[in-house]
């Protein structure tokens, strides 16, 4: 741990401050707690990784994986923080004492320049040069206090995570610091998008948020977290039959398949119809070529799975959101309405499910509550709930 690092303390118990290469193997054992629900920490820390511990890291605007640290000393208890606004400072004596930023960049480069010439003259009292360097320098044991040796346990333990970007979405967090995370996103106005996860983790950040930033534009406080169990066999619903006499629409002549590249204007058609239904506005209307390039970027990585009827128009699809090892959740599931009512949706949700468990053999998605008719198709095709999600939308 850097110099400047030690006095990112919020209190005499908690520290707040982005995780780095350093904290990896500890995330990773978090998010392994839980990989369905923490699924989209996974995926982010397989594509963004962490950065390498540097004093150039507490300057930066937080963005990534932030992480909350209590003393390994404290034996599991949690105390001290009131609520007090956090600040870059450090104790003595029990009094505040900040450190102007021009102390703090010479104290981190005298402790690295100190540290190189500790270095070189431990190596300088023996002769074998294969010695050199790989033993300290005589009486330096003896004048480092307790805990600060090579092989001294870390200081602090990392409690709880969360993901800082343009969402915010939470891992363990013990309910205790609800309010430090909280105004940590609020002092550091972060412009985020929606805050999304575990029921109790976002509605508890966002009990101490409410007030403080905008307005959402909605908030869905129950969402189940389904599974569909590995060893669910879906081959018979997915090879019934998909004519209808009676639909009154162009036929589905074919089974569901990855999306390709000719079916860009309905696909993108109906990704905007499911998403207008399912968020409550247009996404043409705020981002459209951003709204169209990720609708693109799904079909050319192959995250995109369609149904067709005869004509080539898309009427059924559902995306692969997030991913990760054998894992992935499903986002947009949509049926077209001239579809709806015959029996179609579950064959075709097990077609799709079947073409995508052959890359990602465990699948999750989650659904609000309130969703009557997509919770009663998930209920006939399997899915079974192991847990609950909650999203407030900006």
């Amino acid at each position: 741990m850097s110099l400047f690092s030690r006095f990112q303390r919020i209190s005499d118990d908690v520290i707040i401050r982005p995780l780095t290469l350093d904290d990896r193997v500890e995330l990773e054992t978090m998010i392994s707690s839980d990989p369905v629900g923490f699924l989209f920490a996974a995926e982010h820390l397989h594509h963004f990784g962490l950065p390498a511990p540097s004093a150039l890291t507490s300057r930066k605007t937080p963005s990534g994986f932030i992480g909350i640290f209590v003393p390994r000393n404290a034996s599991g208890k949690e105390s001290g923080y009131k609520g007090a606004p956090p600040a870059v400072g450090g104790g003595y004596g029990g009094i505040e004492m900040p450190l102007p930023e021009r102390l703090r960049n010479t104290l981190d480069t005298l402790l690295g320049k100190t540290s190189d010439w500790v270095s070189r003259s431990a190596g300088a009292h023996f002769s074998d040069p294969a010695e050199r360097n790989l033993a300290p320098m005589p009486g330096l044991a003896e004048t480092l206090a307790p805990g600060e040796g090579p092989e001294a346990e870390p200081r602090d333990c990392l409690v709880g995570a969360f993901w800082l970007g343009a969402n915010c979405v939470p891992l363990s967090l013990p309910e205790p610091h609800y309010e430090t995370v909280a105004h940590y996103i609020w002092r550091h106005n972060r412009k985020i998008a929606s805050i999304f996860g575990h029921r109790q983790a976002v509605l508890g950040i966002w009990g101490h948020l409410a007030g403080r930033m905008p307005t959402p534009f909605g908030i869905r406080e129950s969402q189940p977290l389904l599974e569909l169990p590995v060893d669910a066999d879906l081959t018979a619903l997915a090879e019934q039959s998909l004519a209808r006499p009676r639909l009154g629409a162009p036929p589905i002549i074919e089974p569901v398949r990855w999306a390709r590249t000719d079916d860009r204007p309905s696909l993108l058609r109906a990704s905007i119809a499911m998403f207008t239904q399912e968020v409550g506005y247009d996404p043409m209307t705020r981002d459209p070529s951003g709204y169209a390039h990720r609708i693109d970027e799904l079909t050319r990585t192959g995250r995109t799975v369609v149904g067709v009827n005869s004509e080539n128009i898309v009427i059924f699809k559902t995306d692969i959101g997030l991913a990760h090892g054998s894992i992935c959740q499903l986002q947009g599931v949509w049926l077209h309405p001239a579809y709806r009512g015959h029996r179609l949706a579950p064959t075709l949700l097990a077609q799709g499910a079947e073409l995508i468990r052959r890359r990602f053999p465990q699948l999750s998605l989650y659904v609000n509550d309130y969703n009557s008719a997509a919770r009663a198709l998930y209920r006939s095709t399997g899915w079974q709930q192991t847990g609950t999600f909650s999203t407030v939308l900006f």
